[in-house]
């Protein structure tokens, strides 16, 4: 039986004790091209190959023999070679020694180009500038030289070089020179030299690479015709109408491809040696191959450097394009290249596409929304969906979804730099505002669905114009979620503008409340309403600003820092107190309620509690009322009222139950519970979790199914079922994990720590609370981490778990 070569060169190498990199040092080959072969990814190497491996191997005459005879000679390659008189051009400039990465993308070139027979192959390699597109092609080409024998051809076209791309006929006449026709004998139309090169192809099988190239129009009369020949073009835009062709595109590279390509070109040591710095500029360059390159070189020409410094240089800005290459090789030459394709064309939607590339920098989240960027545009949604499209045709731009784009970092700074001129200053101003326009109406929106009862109002009247029309409470929350960097970032921007800052921060910040609170972001909620506070005086709009005092509370609050809270709540009563706003008064009554409560100074919690109940009574202020009566439900029960706890109770459900408001039901249900089962009554706390449980769930409501099972797991906990206990905390760990809520992440893993060193396990455990404490001292939450940590110095030091 006929031994596959794969195998055979395997066996043989094993045979002589090499490795892969072994052996293609001994035959002067790469080691990717040794690993192809025996794959079979190649199945016809060429002579020079077969007698380069056996030497390297040092066969016997016998098993050369062997080795020549399993592989296997196509019928076409026995017909008679067609006679020359030129000698084979082999053009493809020389592969980089250190290509690396790209083994899915490289792949499926190979594939394709191995498939090269009695029809031609046409690829087209495309990608955003810089990505490596003709590292790819040249690459590949040199590992399949054996499938083309009658040579290669290369034309750089220079698609996207101003003034000098070459025009198909240029191209032509290369081409057929390369071929070894006169220049004399060359004809002049563009269709004549066309034809003439087809002639001139036809019966040989080569590799044509057309390097940058810029339209469907440059490339089509430079293919050869359908024969055993093959053509690579490597093109920024996606060329999808080029007929019969495949399509490869590259994306940037992961962190582990650009700490790989970082490694081979700068040196393995110098990576590992402070590889929580490669990893910074692997994220600094957004993994685009050149950036690195240029990195890397910049690191070999300066081995003294730490890695440090160059992250240093990168972190800012305004000098990140100058630090990856000034001169026409560098990024910002090669992202101006695709932007002068728009600003030269004559069209002028062309010109519109180059302006909203540069009005994307104002757009900073993982996800750029059509009707944001209409918005910033001023433009209907139709008209911009065009013109983003028209930046993706170019790789400008990143389509991830219907009517939802991305943007690499590197070429958001590159749009931000343009953006930021002088001379366009007036023309940011006026983008940023439209866009805060937008935000804040979508902000209230929201609002009014995850809190329709709360008597905050916007600063000014809302344009709704585009706005998206929020119906539940599911998609609310699921939305901001992708759009929060974009509104942190233009409003930051905008604080940078006292009269801006000052007209929209107070209005935004009140409006996002409702998303901050239902997803328990408290640390976002404490640096949204700081910008919003640091925006102008507060005398000017006493009510705003008491709400903006009392929601900044909150977060202090959420993260145990109750001596601030209740500051910046006496801040906010002083406000409403100045305008006489009961309805703000009852909410911040109930509010130092509830922070006195969690003071023990049951009393004065009392007195709040029912001072906010009277003025909630007196407003009519149906939200006020409800929360007053919960807080005072809290508080009954820890004095031992227990008939005026559940009365309190069931009247703020009532309340909810009156307005339909579905997560406001689930929210006092599971307050309500928590309160009695931190009494000890199982009965009526775990009938109120239950019910809260099912609300949640039903609304799909991530934070309140998180709460609820570390009640239940505490429940568990206190009955010493410890296996339930933790079934509930692993639960809701999993469930913080989907909408990132470290807070309670961190309080379901202390509830974990301790069902672990019930169950003798004190090394899980202190593990787990030391995971705890780590997130808690990330998000603020000091005093919650320093309870930890004296619980974790508490519990015995134990050698292992049993």
């Amino acid at each position: 039986m006929t031994v596959a070569f794969g195998d055979l060169l395997r066996r043989h190498r094993l045979a002589a004790e090499l490795t892969q990199t072994g052996l293609a040092e001994l035959a002067g080959l790469s080691e990717q091209a040794i690993s192809l072969l025996e794959r079979g990814t190649r199945r016809r190497p060429r002579a020079e190959t077969l007698q380069a491996l056996s030497a390297a191997l040092k066969l016997t005459p016998d098993a050369e023999e062997e080795f020549f005879a399993a592989v296997k000679t196509p019928i076409e390659s026995a017909r008679p070679p067609i006679a020359h008189s030129q000698p084979r051009p082999w053009e493809l400039p020389q592969t980089v020694a250190d290509f690396t990465a790209r083994e899915g993308e490289l792949k499926r070139v190979l594939e394709a180009l191995e498939s090269a027979g009695s029809v031609g192959v046409r690829l087209v390699i495309t990608g955003m500038g810089g990505v490596g597109k003709t590292a790819l092609a040249v690459h590949a080409g040199h590992l399949t030289a054996d499938r083309f024998p009658d040579g290669q051809l290369y034309v750089a076209l220079r698609g996207y070089d101003p003034g000098n791309a070459l025009t198909s006929a240029e191209a032509l006449g290369q081409l057929l020179r390369s071929l070894g026709v006169r220049h004399d004998a060359i004809p002049d139309g563009t269709d004549e030299m066309a034809r003439l090169y087809r002639s001139r192809m036809a019966g040989r099988r080569m590799l044509v690479l057309l390097d940058d190239a810029s339209s469907v129009e440059q490339v089509t009369p430079l293919l050869p015709g359908d024969n055993g020949s093959a053509a690579i073009i490597t093109s920024r835009r996606f060329l999808a109408t080029l007929p019969g062709s495949r399509i490869v595109r590259l994306s940037t590279f992961t962190a582990a491809e650009s700490l790989r390509l970082l490694a081979s070109v700068a040196g393995d040591d110098r990576v590992r040696s402070d590889e929580a710095s490669a990893q910074e500029l692997s994220e600094l360059t957004g993994g685009l191959p050149l950036a690195l390159r240029l990195i890397g070189a910049r690191m070999n020409a300066r081995p003294g450097w730490r890695l440090r410094h160059f992250v240093e240089q990168l972190q800012d800005e305004r000098r990140r394009l100058n630090e990856l290459g000034v001169d026409q090789s560098g990024v910002r030459a090669t992202f101006a290249a695709s932007l002068n394709e728009l600003l030269d064309s004559p069209d002028t939607a062309d010109h519109e596409a180059a302006a909203a590339f540069d009005l994307l920098s104002l757009a900073d989240g993982p996800e750029i929304s059509v009707s944001l960027v209409a918005r910033l545009l001023d433009k209907d949604v139709e008209t911009t969906e065009r013109l983003l499209e028209r930046l993706v045709d170019l790789n400008l731009l990143d389509s991830i979804g219907p009517l939802r784009y991305h943007l690499h970092d590197l070429l958001r700074t590159y749009a931000d730099e343009r953006l930021s001129s002088d001379e366009r200053a007036a023309e940011r101003t006026a983008a940023i505002e439209r866009g805060l326009q937008y935000y804040t109406a979508a902000a209230w929106q929201a609002q009014r669905v995850t809190h329709p009862w709360s008597p905050r109002q916007p600063t000014e009247e809302l344009v709704l114009t585009g706005v998206p029309v929020f119906t539940d409470l599911i998609e609310t929350p699921a939305w901001f979620d992708a759009e929060y960097d974009s509104i942190l970032d233009l409003y930051k921007k905008a604080a940078a503008q006292p009269a801006m800052a000052s007209r929209f921060g107070p209005s935004l910040a009140l409006g996002l409340f409702g998303y901050l609170e239902m997803r328990a972001y408290w640390p976002r909620m404490r640096a949204i309403l700081d910008l919003a506070l640091s925006s102008g005086p507060s005398a000017a709009d006493h009510v705003t600003w008491g709400w903006l005092e009392h929601d900044r509370a909150v977060p202090d609050i959420e993260l145990g820092h109750m001596a601030q809270g209740r500051l910046r709540l006496l801040r906010s009563l002083d406000h409403f107190e100045a305008v006489q706003d009961n309805a703000g008064l009852a909410r911040c009554c109930s509010s130092l309620s509830h922070v006195c409560e969690r003071l023990d100074r049951l009393d004065e919690a009392i007195e709040w509690g029912e001072r906010g109940l009277k003025l909630a009574e007196q407003s009519a202020e149906l939200n006020a009322l409800g929360t007053s009566q919960l807080a005072l439900g809290v508080l009954y029960n820890r004095v031992g009222r227990s008939t005026d706890a559940a009365a309190a109770f069931r009247f703020s459900l009532e309340l909810a139950e009156s307005a339909g408001n579905v997560r406001m039901i689930a929210r006092r249900h599971r307050v309500a519970a928590s309160s009695y089962l931190d009494k000890g009554a199982y009965g009526p706390g775990i009938g109120h979790l239950t019910a809260a449980l099912d609300l949640y769930t039903k609304i799909h409501d991530l934070v309140g199914l998180a709460e609820s099972r570390q009640h239940f797991a505490q429940v568990e906990l206190a009955r010493g079922s410890y296996s339930e206990a933790e079934r509930h905390t692993r639960e809701g760990l999993r469930l913080t994990d989907l909408h990132s809520d470290n807070h309670r992440k961190a309080l379901l893993l202390a509830v974990l720590a301790t069902v672990q060193d019930a169950t003798a396990k004190p090394s899980a455990a202190r593990h787990t609370r030391l995971e705890a404490i780590t997130i808690l001292e990330a998000e603020g939450a000091t005093s919650e981490a320093a309870e930890l940590r004296r619980q974790q110095l508490a519990q015995p030091t134990v050698g292992g778990d049993s």
